[in-house]
C-alpha cells in the first residue's frame, strides 16, 4: 500500500516505513490511496497514476466546520483528544475533543512572516531561528521572533487548554522545541489516512 498527500509544492509519499517528499510526479506501483489539496499537481498525478484512489470520497470525520481542507481533517483524524498543529507554510492549529473537531484556526507560516518583513523593510531581513519566551525582546531579531514563532507559540498555549499538543508539518520540528510537553509526529496526516482506509474505506466497499 502507498499514500500520497499532495500539497500545494510537494507530493508527500509513504511507502511502508519510508517517508518521501518530491516535487516530481511520482508514478507508483501497488494500491494507491491519496489526498490533495492542489488540483493541477493532483491531474499530473492521477495522468501517471489513474487508479488511485482519493480517500476524500470515502473520510467520515465529525465536525461543523463548513471547507475544512482534507489535509487537515487527516492530521485530526487518529486524534481523539488534543491540539492539532500543522506547520507548513500555513500554520493550522485545530481543536479535537472527544473525537470531534471542534474548530480550527490558520495563521502565516514561519517562513510568510519572514517574506512579509521582508516585503515592509529591508532592516527586517532576518532568518528566524530562535525564540525565547521567557524574556522580552530587546533586538529588532528578537522583536521580529515573538512577532512571528512568538504568536503561533502564544496561540497554541491559549487553546490548548491543558490538553496534548501534537504537531507535524515541514516547520513542525523545529517549532515543537518551543511548545511545552507537544510531541512532534512527522508522519501524522499518513497515520490519519491509515486510519481512514480501515474504518470508512473498507466499510464503505464491504456495504458494495
Amino acid at each position: 500500500m502507498v499514500l500520497v498527500d499532495i500539497g500545494n509544492t510537494h507530493y508527500h509519499i509513504k511507502k511502508g516505513s519510508t517517508l518521501i517528499h518530491t516535487k516530481k510526479v511520482p508514478t507508483l506501483e501497488g494500491d494507491i490511496f491519496y489526498i490533495s489539496v492542489n488540483d493541477a499537481n493532483e491531474m499530473s498525478f492521477l495522468l501517471e497514476n489513474p487508479n488511485a484512489i482519493n480517500l476524500k470520497d470515502y473520510v467520515n470525520f465529525n465536525t461543523e466546520y463548513t471547507d475544512l481542507g482534507i489535509d487537515r481533517i487527516m492530521a485530526c483524524k487518529n486524534v481523539h483528544t488534543g491540539l492539532v498543529v500543522d506547520a507548513g507554510s500555513a500554520v493550522t492549529i485545530d481543536i479535537m475533543v472527544g473525537g470531534f473537531h471542534l474548530g480550527g484556526l490558520i495563521m502565516p507560516g514561519i517562513k510568510a512572516f519572514e517574506f512579509a518583513f521582508g516585503k515592509i523593510s529591508k532592516k527586517l531581513i532576518y532568518h528566524l531561528d530562535e525564540f525565547d519566551k521567557t524574556k522580552l525582546p530587546n533586538s529588532t531579531k528578537e522583536a521580529l521572533s515573538w512577532g512571528s514563532i512568538g504568536s503561533i507559540v502564544f496561540m497554541i498555549e491559549k487553546l490548548r487548554k491543558n490538553m496534548p499538543v501534537f504537531i507535524t508539518g515541514g516547520d513542525g520540528e523545529f517549532l515543537s522545541k518551543f511548545v511545552d510537553r507537544s510531541e512532534y509526529i512527522e508522519d501524522l496526516v499518513f497515520r490519519g489516512m491509515i486510519k481512514t482506509i480501515k474504518e470508512d474505506y473498507e466499510n464503505s466497499i464491504a456495504k458494495g
